[in-house]
């Protein structure tokens, strides 16, 4: 009975304690736990920027843009306006009338478009333009850079037609240049018409030109295609007279002011210069 009560005593003492007061927390228990493992606590963040602030740089940035932009158009406008601002003008000595004629539509030409070309219009029986032939070969050495002679053979009948047919089969046959001065030489100091086609067959044949090769070109397509076009052009630029010049397919170096070969050649020189100008 003794040993009953003692254990109702122990066990009222144990309720009474764990229904009170919480008892104070040890250092132990006081103590703050260990932080956790963490990621880096994040930068404080920046002070924001009053509103006005931003604004103005907002408007100070556009500013800045835009005067940019129209300093570079202002650029680009200065170097469009240097580009078609119209060239020095040649001084021109000679004049329209009386050197030269204008025609009224410019006729293409066959050289490239950064090139001056100056045509020689001339028939082979013309004894001017026998005469002339000299001139026109020292002159061609002279050229400057940009500019190139190329030869026309006028197409006003029959006789035309054949000898500008030598021509451009002396041409397509590679013997231009040796037999183009020896052709005026045969006709003004042989006295030879060199209208028969058997005749221009044996000429060919001294510059070593084969019977075959000569029939072959004399009537050739590529030959008949370019006495169309001489006969054309002698239309477009109308020509009137030979020896002449034409340059670029605009100016026909003709007129009651060229009193000789020199005069025609200065002419032409001026109006190479005009058309160079304007490249």
């Amino acid at each position: 009975m003794t040993s009953i009560r003692n254990l109702l005593t122990v066990a009222t003492v144990m309720l009474i304690v764990a229904c009170g007061d919480k008892p104070e927390s040890t250092q132990a228990e006081s103590a703050p736990p260990a932080p956790a493992a963490t990621a880096e606590a994040p930068a404080p963040a920046p002070e924001t920027m009053p509103i006005e602030k931003v604004v103005e740089s907002v408007v100070d940035e556009t500013v800045a843009e835009a005067d940019e932009q129209v300093q570079a158009e202002e650029e680009l406008v200065l170097a469009q306006a240097a580009e078609t601002q119209p060239k020095p003008a040649v001084a021109q000595k000679y004049s329209e009338g009386q050197h030269y004629s204008v025609l009224t539509t410019a006729q293409g030409t066959s050289s490239s478009p950064d090139v001056v070309e100056v045509a020689e219009v001339f028939w082979y029986g013309c004894p001017h333009c026998y005469n002339f032939d000299p001139y026109i070969v020292k002159w061609e050495e002279e050229l400057p850079d940009g500019v190139e002679l190329v030869r026309l053979p006028v197409m006003w009948n029959p006789t035309n037609e054949i000898h500008a047919r030598m021509f451009y089969t002396a041409d397509a046959l590679g013997v231009l240049d040796e037999m183009h001065t020896a052709i005026f030489k045969e006709m003004h100091l042989n006295r030879k018409q060199l209208t028969n086609e058997s005749d221009i067959e044996a000429l060919f044949g001294t510059y070593g030109v084969s019977s075959e090769d000569f029939q072959k070109t004399f009537r050739s397509f590529p030959v008949e295609t370019k006495l169309k076009k001489a006969k054309t052009l002698t239309q477009r630029y109308r020509i009137q007279s030979v020896p002449l010049l034409v340059v670029n397919g605009k100016y026909v170096v003709t007129g009651p002011g060229i009193k000789n070969f020199e005069d025609m050649i200065a002419v032409g020189e001026e109006l190479i210069a005009v058309e160079q100008a304007e490249l």
